[in-house]
């Protein structure tokens, strides 16, 4: 099993990277929102891997994190989830937003997705909630990271307010709009107040 590659990026296609490894050129495949945070061609890159055995291919999948990594491993064991699915969600959210939605049991957010109707959503939530339950403190340390580096995260302070108002009932791209104008290192409760008040406006 290749779990990560670590050379040059040598060309970026419509939906994947060429990196080349050692003289060896490997096709990596993306989230578009993967793409987007890539460095320029000609920079040194590593992308942590999974490889998908199928009848008439091998195609390697690419992910910036190990957290990422798993999360995509997580939606594709889904049934009606596959790995072209599964790089849409990656594609259409973020990762720590598909974290915070399935363990909100938000379906109308999943339900964004290309691909993703109601009932897989439903499904997502039900099979993955008790899952990334366990591991939410790792995979919002590792995500936070990852978001961060994106320059489209939030602090751990303001993710634990999205969390709060999610559960309260308020909308979530109503939520993002509002922690996007809070300083990141504002303190949970104070943040919440905020944006309730600037929620109460609109």
């Amino acid at each position: 099993m290749i779990i990560s590659l670590h050379g040059t990026l040598a060309h970026l296609g419509i939906d994947y990277a060429i990196l080349d490894v050692a003289g060896v050129g490997y096709q990596v495949f993306l989230s578009s929102r993967q793409l987007r945070d890539l460095p320029p061609e000609g920079q040194s890159l590593t992308l942590f891997t999974y490889l998908a055995h199928r009848e008439d291919a091998m195609i390697l999948y690419g992910f910036p994190s190990l957290e990422e990594r798993e999360l995509f491993l997580m939606l594709t064991s889904v049934s009606g989830v596959g790995t072209k699915t599964g790089l849409g969600i990656l594609s259409a959210m973020s990762a720590s937003d598909i974290v915070t939605a399935i363990a909100t049991a938000d379906s109308k957010r999943l339900a964004k997705a290309p691909g993703i109707g109601k009932k897989t959503a439903e499904r997502l939530i039900l099979e993955l909630k008790e899952k990334l339950s366990a591991k939410r403190s790792s995979f919002r340390e590792g995500l936070s990271g990852l978001t961060a580096l994106a320059g489209s995260g939030l602090s751990p302070e303001l993710q634990e307010a999205e969390l709060a108002l999610l559960s309260l009932g308020y909308d979530p791209d109503e939520i993002a709009s509002c922690l996007a104008r809070i300083a990141p290192s504002t303190p949970i409760e104070e943040a919440i107040r905020a944006a309730i008040e600037r929620l109460s406006e609109l």
